[in-house]
């Protein structure tokens, strides 16, 4: 695999991860820290984005460069910028779009920011997140009223949310439920497995609860982090492959509701993205 390799030794002039990558890949500063922020570089097979990160003798580090990732991996960068083909539904009250992954859901550059834009209406406002390398169903607000409703309906949990996600090992049980407190928050997580590999498995999952990052850490603390996860998963990363894939296989994949204003069912699915599809061929575990 031709991911470029280097020792680190006390004979180098510089010990900060920034400087040593730039250095040894006769490139700018400015061009390693893209490396560092793009998930990229690996120091002792594990994933390191911190560029004043200090190096010790014999450390080893890889770095994933672009060529290599495309020729091997067959991952593609994503475009973020709003695309009408990404609205799954729209009414006076609701609008419903697919993110794409590396664009935030709201603030400055935003998939909400670029909604306003579109449509000429600076009353749009999500009603809820998605991290920035997490894909899939959002919903937006048109109006104050409707996202105050909206969110009645997300604190009395009457929003059913599926998600897919590509997790680290193989998963042993067909379905299961995770009931784990998260910060003294009760938190419940129920997984089908869809697929079982040797490297990795692909499973569908649902929350009853939404607490902050509640599928990462729960799927974390059993042993099967989400691949590509950067906060919760410290373990080395053995498998070449694994280590091309630079954001959380993490996808909102269905969002169901009765609607506030209509008290009709309103149910949606998001296509999975290209780079989660490409990830689950190159781990054979496509349906």
């Amino acid at each position: 695999m031709p991911i470029q390799k280097f020792t680190f030794t006390h004979k180098e002039d510089t010990n900060t991860l920034l400087n040593f990558v730039a250095q040894k890949l006769t490139v700018s500063k400015k061009k390693a820290k893209q490396y560092l922020d793009r998930r990229l570089i690996f120091v002792n097979k594990r994933r390191v984005w911190i560029a004043s990160y200090k190096l010790h003798k014999k450390d080893v580090i890889e770095v994933v460069t672009e060529n290599t990732q495309q020729s091997n991996s067959g991952l593609k960068r994503i475009e973020t910028g709003f695309q009408k083909e990404t609205i799954l539904f729209k009414d006076n009250h609701y609008l419903i779009v697919s993110k794409p992954p590396e664009i935030v859901t709201n603030g400055h550059e935003s998939l909400e920011e670029s909604l306003k834009i579109h449509f000429n209406d600076n009353h749009i406002r999500a009603v809820h997140r998605l991290d920035k390398d997490t894909s899939g169903a959002v919903i937006f607000a048109m109006n104050k009223d409707a996202f105050e409703r909206m969110k009645t309906l997300f604190k009395k949990n009457l929003m059913k949310k599926v998600y897919r996600v590509i997790v680290r090992g193989g998963v042993g049980k067909q379905t299961f439920t995770i009931d784990a407190p998260i910060e003294g928050q009760r938190a419940v997580t129920h997984v089908k497995l869809l697929k079982r590999g040797n490297e990795a498995s692909y499973l569908e999952v649902s929350i009853e609860t939404g607490r902050t990052h509640q599928i990462r850490i729960h799927l974390a603390s059993i042993g099967h982090p989400v691949i590509g996860e950067t906060e919760y998963d410290r373990k080395p990363i053995e498998h070449p492959l694994l280590r091309q894939i630079r954001r959380q296989m993490l996808h909102a994949y269905r969002i169901s509701f009765v609607h506030p204003d209509t008290q009709r069912l309103v149910s949606v699915t998001a296509d999975i993205p290209d780079d989660f599809n490409q990830c689950l061929k190159t781990l054979g575990l496509a349906e």
